[in-house]
């Protein structure tokens, strides 16, 4: 009777773990990709390096000036500021729409650890979604106060200032609670895709060992249910053979 329970009880924890891995696999399918992320020339400070250029290249072509300190009538931003408490603009993704010839490509708005928003098709649908930094506004930034903080991304601590120079993060910053939360939401949702086949791997085995031990405590036959477990077992060890050589052998 002990080994009917156990048997039952693992066949039991089997499904179980092979249905909420269905479902976890089902759920991670609907994440936007990322592959951009991957690039190995992606990253925050290349970005901010790029947006630096692009908003010195703007104020050279304008007086001097950046976007948010020219009026909207000779092509600037500067009724559409948005200034809150801390002086970021709430409006940085009209500031940067507008030096879309600068910029090139909407790629460069949004942070490599910033896996909550995706870059825009073009600048022309461009949204505070698609922008990670935070951008700083007001008349007291342009060439005469150089060290300035003009950009700052919230997820890596790096600064563009108004020379278009970047500053990385100083020893012991953190991010902010809701990059933080968006970073942490990141890594679990990794360690649950990696987490997968051993997810399935372990309810493929507990169902067959199940299935085995009411088998022996029962006696007769084989089952049908024990044959497909083991030909299941086979296949899946298989295929977490072959994903992990994939992975080592990935450059």
């Amino acid at each position: 009777m002990n080994s009917l329970r156990i048997g039952r009880g693992c066949q039991v924890a089997g499904l179980v773990l092979i249905v909420l891995t269905t479902v976890l696999v089902g759920s991670l399918q609907t994440r936007p990709r990322r592959d951009w992320h991957m690039a190995p020339t992606v990253s925050c400070q290349n970005n901010l390096k790029q947006i630096g250029l692009s908003l010195r290249t703007w104020a050279i072509d304008n007086d001097g000036q950046f976007p948010f300190n020219v009026s909207t009538n000779a092509g600037g931003t500067r009724e559409l500021c948005a200034r809150g408490g801390d002086g970021f603009d709430t409006n940085a993704a009209l500031h940067f729409q507008v030096m879309s010839n600068e910029l090139s490509t909407p790629l460069l708005l949004v942070c490599p650890n910033d896996w909550s928003r995706k870059p825009a098709v073009s600048f022309h649908n461009l949204q505070a979604g698609n922008v990670s930094y935070l951008l700083h506004s007001g008349t007291n930034l342009n060439d005469s106060n150089p060290t300035a903080a003009l950009v700052a991304c919230p997820f890596d601590g790096n600064t563009v200032h108004c020379d278009g120079s970047v500053t990385a993060a100083k020893a012991g910053w953190k991010p902010s609670k809701r990059a933080m939360m968006e970073i942490v939401r990141h890594k679990y949702l990794d360690w649950m895709s990696m987490s997968c086949p051993v997810f399935m791997v372990t309810g493929v085995v507990l169902l067959w060992a199940g299935i085995r031990v009411e088998w022996k405590a029962k006696g007769g036959p084989k089952p049908r249910g024990l044959v497909f477990g083991e030909a299941m077992l086979l296949i899946v060890a298989l295929l977490f053979i072959w994903i992990m050589l994939a992975a080592i052998t990935q450059p």
